[in-house]
């Protein structure tokens, strides 16, 4: 038999359905889609979970549908007293655990729980161990080790919790107290600043009041000064006026000098015209 000789055995390969090619196909007529509504129409479908219009099963029963966290890791859980067909020593890890037939798959995770007790050394090297079950591991000799760093930053999640909460209230009020304390400062920045600009108010208070000191310190001076012109000028003026009246007085005297020679010359001329009288009168008499 060659390879073009080679056919599909009989009844595994059946022609395809033709839909609507008539009646005598037996998918004439409605095509196999019923007779009419919304389904039988092409291009037309339902969308997922429609139930004719009525409130549909996930709104009815919405606290039954439950969660599924996608970042959920499941752990293959095994128990004290399950390690103690181990020898002394031995090396407990994932590929052991297979071998041993107490988990599933070596690849998944491990978690080693404290149910039971154990009694043998043993070096335990698994994802996850709890609390309770490393203590009673090492308390019997041996040693335990996780693989993989825990998420959460303490190891008893619910004690962590229970600190929160109870802690709670005092960062609360830690918190009031570092905004009290906040708006304190400010209050106090605010208070020095206002302080600031007062004493800045005041100082150029100050200047403006001692440059109007000055001013008016200037303007006195400046009024002294011209009142000591005036009395200067009136000091001016009166020895002026003392001259004036000592001239008048001088020229008074000068006349009154004048008019004592004009009396003396007035005498003078007198006396002579008399002695000339006299000597007339001397003349004649002689005559």
């Amino acid at each position: 038999m060659q390879a073009h000789e080679l056919k599909p055995a009989r009844g595994s390969r059946q022609n395809r359905k033709r839909i609507g090619r008539g009646n005598a196909s037996g998918t004439g007529t409605h095509a196999g889609r019923g007779l009419g509504g919304q389904k039988s129409r092409s291009g037309r479908k339902p969308r997922r979970f429609f139930e004719g219009g009525q409130t549909r099963l996930m709104r009815r029963l919405p606290r039954r549908r439950g969660f599924v966290n996608r970042f959920r890791i499941e752990y293959q859980p095994v128990n004290l007293r399950d390690l103690e067909r181990f020898d002394d020593g031995a090396d407990i890890t994932n590929d052991i655990l297979k071998e041993a037939g107490l988990i599933d798959s070596a690849k998944k995770p491990v978690k080693i729980l404290a149910s039971g007790e154990i009694t043998r050394k043993l070096n335990v090297r698994v994802e996850r161990l709890s609390l309770t079950a490393k203590e009673k591991i090492e308390a019997a000799g041996g040693t335990a080790e996780e693989t993989t760093e825990r998420k959460v930053r303490s190891e008893r999640r619910g004690a962590a919790k229970r600190k929160r909460r109870k802690n709670k209230p005092a960062e609360g009020e830690a918190a009031g107290d570092d905004k009290k304390g906040k708006g304190k400062a400010k209050a106090q920045k605010g208070g020095g600043k206002a302080e600031a600009e007062k004493g800045t108010a005041e100082g150029a208070g100050d200047d403006k009041k001692g440059e109007g000191k000055a001013k008016a310190q200037k303007g006195g001076a400046k009024v002294e000064a011209e009142k000591g012109g005036a009395e200067t000028e009136g000091t001016g003026d009166d020895k002026k006026t003392e001259g004036k009246t000592k001239a008048q007085k001088g020229g008074g005297k000068a006349k009154a000098e004048k008019g004592g020679a004009k009396a003396e010359g007035k005498t003078d001329g007198a006396a002579a015209a008399d002695k000339a009288e006299i000597g007339k009168d001397s003349e004649g008499h002689g005559d």
